[in-house]
């Protein structure tokens, strides 16, 4: 028994030391509303400015109302300057803007139908075009203090803007 029990603690301790270090966190760039950030992922190159976040009515094709207790959608402006980019359509899937709180909730993009939607102006950002439109999030609890910026494929943190 106490030779299985040592084999396992040797077991245990070789595959502790031969596994694979957590990943480094990368340095996203950090800056406040209104700057504009270089963000660089996969061969895209990005110039990209969050400028304000305003509350807003519920934009049409919003899908079902703002959730309980506070009942509101808040709405951030967002800039994005294609510098390089493999196609006009990348842009659309390779980021997402979370809204996030002081107390760390994590809002997620709602899709919408309103004309002035990021989601759509994404859609076709050829290199050296400017595109904008805005980012809507359900606030159903605190407002949102920092807007960060995702890779939704593999969880990137690209940057993040402090309010």
């Amino acid at each position: 028994m106490r030779s299985l029990l040592s084999v396992g603690l040797v077991v245990l301790a070789l595959l502790a030391v031969g596994a694979p270090a957590p990943a480094l966190a990368v340095d996203a760039p950090i800056g406040r509303l209104g700057d504009t950030l270089r963000v660089q992922t996969n061969g895209i190159v990005a110039d990209v400015t969050v400028t304000d976040i305003q509350p807003s009515d519920v934009p049409p094709g919003f899908g079902y109302p703002p959730h309980s207790p506070r009942f509101q959608i808040y709405a951030g402006t967002v800039v994005v300057r294609p510098v390089t980019v493999p196609s006009p359509s990348v842009l659309a899937t390779t980021f997402a803007f979370r809204g996030i709180t002081q107390t760390g909730d994590a809002y997620l993009p709602r899709n919408s139908d309103a004309s002035d939607a990021l989601q759509y102006a994404l859609q076709n950002a050829p290199q050296g075009s400017t595109v904008g439109g805005r980012v809507f999030w359900d606030c159903y609890r605190d407002l949102v203090s920092t807007v960060v910026l995702i890779n939704p494929h593999t969880g990137e943190h690209l940057a993040q803007w402090n309010v």
